[in-house]
């Protein structure tokens, strides 16, 4: 029975509201007996729209993620022996909110401004936001009131979304943890999505406006904003980032990971994991902006990376310039298409990382990267459910086998599960 809000071991009182064949939901009504692991919620207007395990200690979360983790590996991954590693959390000097570099806030059709409801399309109106970076939600909250001033009671007809991200790598050392709260501005994009049929007036002018309300912002953007405008902006396009040393450019509607002390422990953990060697050829598949290549590159003869969206492609080429490296080649395609073009012109793969969105592999990828043979895979996952999926079938046939799993941290007060695991080809064929 699944009863949000709960913890596993508490006695509660309930009332089920949903039951299918294998299990069941419940809303909670009351706790009998708290588990004592239990805590107060830091944001309780959180709970019901992200922050869904804030109740639950910090130390107890990365318990359970781990747990998760081993426990969808042998149920769906077919692993009985998986072996799961404990947990990597926030250092323990940084508290465990406002970490995130970016977040997209829905508008209401009302005019509110903040993030849907678990399980609803309901706007829950946020006037501050407890997981972006304090320097970003001072953004948001001064944008917040702008647009309110700004549309009126207009605002829910014109605007659709709200995307803040910034480059907190760029002027904090998030590698180590020294003091990223404690930045006061952040280079930041501001990226506007009007709502479909909406004919803003002067979308320069509000551009205009916004580049000047909040210290560190270099770029705003309007998409679809009707009328003989298309998309509008103001100032930069994208954002320079860093980790670990490295820079990275990352245009507005690429993807970068969200958590910037954390993203340098799963690059740490995958480079572990691969251990890359001077003659070795190695794939990075859905590469986004090269964050995982461009620490390959330095490790390996060279590093083909293939990423299907246009501007992540731009970036990361963008980003061998910033880095002086000349043995990444970034390719525009699907990972299936490419790598069955790779096979067909006999290149050779020694060793693959793949880090793919929620849904996980194309089962074409798996197939083709079956085919490929690597000698070990590193799977970077953000769904313990398809990264399990995904195992089962690369292992299927004795053809690869699970080293372990390695949880990271990425998303602090929340059920969402970031891994690393680790594969390796069994014997030669």
């Amino acid at each position: 029975m699944f009863v949000p809000g709960g913890i596993p071991g508490e006695r509660v009182r309930v009332e089920i509201v949903e039951e299918r064949r294998g299990h069941a939901r419940a809303e909670l009504l009351e706790i009998l007996r708290p588990a004592p692991e239990r805590v107060e919620p830091a944001y309780p207007q959180l709970i019901d729209s992200g922050c869904q395990w804030q109740h639950i200690a910090y130390p107890a979360q990365l318990t359970w993620k781990a747990h998760i983790v081993r426990q969808l590996l042998v149920r769906i991954g077919k692993q009985p022996d998986a072996l799961v590693h404990p947990t990597i959390g926030m250092p323990a000097n940084i508290p465990p909110w406002h970490y995130r570099n970016y977040a997209v806030f829905t508008v209401g059709m009302a005019g509110e401004i903040g993030f849907k409801y678990t399980e609803s399309h309901d706007v829950q109106d946020l006037e501050e936001c407890g997981l972006l970076h304090p320097a970003l939600d001072q953004v948001y909250q001064l944008v917040r009131r702008k647009l309110i001033d700004y549309f009126g009671d207009t605002l829910g007809q014109m605007l659709q979304s709200v995307t803040i991200r910034g480059a907190i790598g760029a002027v904090s050392n998030a590698a180590t943890g020294i003091a990223p709260n404690a930045v006061k501005a952040v280079p930041t994009l501001l990226t506007l999505n009007a709502r479909p049929g909406s004919m803003m007036e002067n979308p320069h002018q509000l551009a205009q406006e916004l580049m000047t309300i909040a210290p560190g912002i270099v770029g705003v953007i309007i998409e679809r904003v009707g009328g003989r405008y298309g998309r509008v902006f103001v100032g930069q396009e994208f954002l320079t980032d860093a980790v670990l040393g490295r820079r990275f450019r990352i245009s507005a509607d690429s993807f970068f990971q969200v958590n910037p002390i954390q993203t340098s422990v799963l690059v740490e953990q995958a480079m572990n994991a691969l251990e890359p060697q001077r003659h070795e050829i190695v794939l990075d598949g859905y590469s986004g902006v090269g964050l995982f290549s461009t620490f390959l590159a330095s490790q390996c003869s060279r590093v083909i990376a293939v990423e299907s969206q246009p501007s992540a492609v731009m970036d990361a080429r963008a980003g061998c310039a910033l880095n002086n490296q000349n043995n990444i080649t970034a390719l525009e395609g699907t990972l299936e298409r490419i790598l069955n073009q790779l096979h067909y012109r006999r290149e050779r793969i020694d060793i693959a990382l793949v880090d793919p969105p929620r849904t996980g592999c194309h089962p074409k990828a798996l197939q083709a990267l079956q085919t490929m043979a690597p000698r070990a895979i590193c799977y970077v996952s953000c769904d313990p459910s398809t990264l399990a999926r995904d195992i089962a079938t690369l292992c299927s046939g004795g053809r690869y086998r699970l080293v372990s799993a390695q949880p990271v941290d990425m998303f602090p007060q929340t059920y969402h599960i970031e891994s690393v695991a680790l594969l390796v080809r069994v014997g030669k064929w």
